[in-house]
């Protein structure tokens, strides 16, 4: 066989293996990124099911609050019932206590520096996007629309990058573990007293309590301080009434307000 002809079927042959290699490293149609609702389907999934979530009417958590770079850390305790209502509480030693909560119509916050306040506006919608009990589940009546979907890295993990905006018109970019369908994080922008922060969430660590699957470890990155929470308790069903009243200046707030 003459040499150039030798040498032409060997590249042929060498092309024709990377091209084999190329299809088998295609996706199949098996494969195919999924759609943003299918992604949030599986995350819903992945945290027990709709039906298990909808039987729970309260949730307490407890956990522990820390900035580390500041040396700052404290207790957290959440009080959030069905269908919107929540309260938040964070105790500081040396500091003191900064709430903020949702009672179903007003939104609220108070801290030692600032004091008592009434939200309105954006900060206003997106506590009560926070407030919605079932927020969890992305269900259709609070999603308008699913953006793009882009399989990338998040937090050390194979992840799927969904932009979400909800029916209130607030917009975040979540992020579900490729592998085990939960939301591992978020990007937004949110609305504070010292204005708009954007804000990156990260969600490690979860663990079952009952028939649901919640993270224990939450991570909040804005103006370049990172905060932390461990949470070391999730109880069902022991809210009352009195655990989500508002503190005596908040009501003063309000009564004034509803006049």
């Amino acid at each position: 066989m003459p040499r150039t002809t030798a040498r032409w079927k060997n590249r042929s042959l060498v092309a024709g293996l990377a091209m084999l290699a190329l299809v088998a490293a295609a996706p199949s149609a098996h494969e195919q990124t999924p759609t943003g609702a299918e992604i949030v389907a599986r995350h819903v999934k992945a945290i027990g099911g709709a039906e298990a979530y909808k039987k729970i009417q309260s949730v307490k958590i407890e956990g522990r609050f820390e900035i580390v770079a500041q040396n700052l850390g404290g207790t957290m305790t959440v009080f959030q019932a069905r269908p919107n209502r929540m309260l938040v509480r964070v105790e500081i030693p040396g500091v003191g206590s900064i709430m903020r909560g949702y009672d179903g119509k007003h939104g609220w916050s108070i801290d030692p520096l600032a004091g008592a306040s009434l939200q309105t506006g954006r900060e206003l919608t997106e506590t009560q996007d926070e407030a919605w009990f079932d927020g969890p589940l992305y269900e259709a009546g609070q999603v308008k629309s699913y953006g793009p979907v882009t399989k990338l890295d998040f937090d050390g993990r194979p992840a799927y990058q969904v932009k979400i905006t909800l029916q209130s018109g607030t917009e975040s970019t979540d992020y579900f573990d490729a592998e085990h369908g939960y939301q591992i994080g978020s990007e937004s922008s949110r609305a504070t007293q010292v204005g708009t922060l954007p804000t990156v969430s990260i969600q490690r660590n979860y663990k079952p309590f009952g028939a649901i699957q919640m993270p224990t470890l939450l991570l909040q990155k804005a103006m370049g301080i990172e905060q932390r929470i461990t949470i070391d308790t999730i109880e069902f069903d022991k809210v009352t009434a009195a655990d989500l009243e508002p503190p005596a200046e908040i009501k003063a707030l309000i009564k004034g307000l509803d006049r």
